[in-house]
């Protein structure tokens, strides 16, 4: 695992781009990994995180705003394609059309955390009928949750990258996309919940 470091740590921010929109385009190239890096560097102080999210999102974007107008002139035909590119080819139809009979657009906010519809969702938002920009916006908003949690990931556990590695590899992208998922959530709860505290009024004549 210690080339990744050695490459991203080398190359930056074309590494995190060409990863993301490489991904993105439906290649097997798994992303995560590399934004989990590219958070251990910035917590190094070797990259900025603005730079990093930016470009992990644009470059998520554009893949998918290419799936999304495929999906809309193409139909399933371009979906099946997807599914076919996907880490899960079983049941990526299914995923995908239940999700977006059952949510709609919102279920890209957590598409990319989820196996079966990352791959398919964009492609399924065109054929759905959706517009243009209401996609891109809900797009954008889920690109940001995952590449955040990646680098948050990256962040917070920058001393220990080579062994965090070790365990994606070991226990899937899934799943450590999952565990990253609900850490970033637990940690904006507890956020929210301290500021909430912080702005209740006092009551010292109760």
């Amino acid at each position: 695992m210690g080339h990744l470091v050695e490459l991203i740590n080398e190359h930056g921010y074309a590494v995190v781009l060409a990863a993301v929109l490489v991904e993105q385009m439906g290649l097997p190239v798994p992303a995560f990994p590399v934004l989990i890096v590219a958070g251990a560097l910035v917590a190094e102080g070797t990259l900025s995180a603005p730079v990093v999210l930016a470009l992990a999102i644009a470059a998520a974007l554009a893949g998918d705003l290419l799936w999304f107008q495929l999906g809309r002139r193409y139909g399933r035909s371009v979906l099946a394609t997807m599914c076919r590119l996907s880490w899960t080819p079983d049941g990526c139809a299914v995923t995908a059309t239940g999700a977006f009979r059952r949510f709609g657009l919102k279920s890209l906010l957590v598409a990319r955390f989820v196996p079966g519809l990352a791959a398919a969702a964009p492609s399924m938002a065109g054929l759905s009928g959706h517009r243009r920009m209401h996609f891109a916006a809900y797009d954008a908003a889920g690109g940001a949750l995952w590449a955040g949690a990646a680098v948050a990931t990256g962040y917070v556990f920058h001393r220990e990258v080579d062994a965090l590695l070790a365990a994606l590899h070991g226990i899937g992208t899934g799943a450590l996309v999952a565990l990253a998922a609900i850490a970033v959530v637990a940690f904006a709860v507890a956020v929210l919940r301290q500021r909430a505290r912080r702005e209740r009024p006092s009551c010292t004549q109760c």
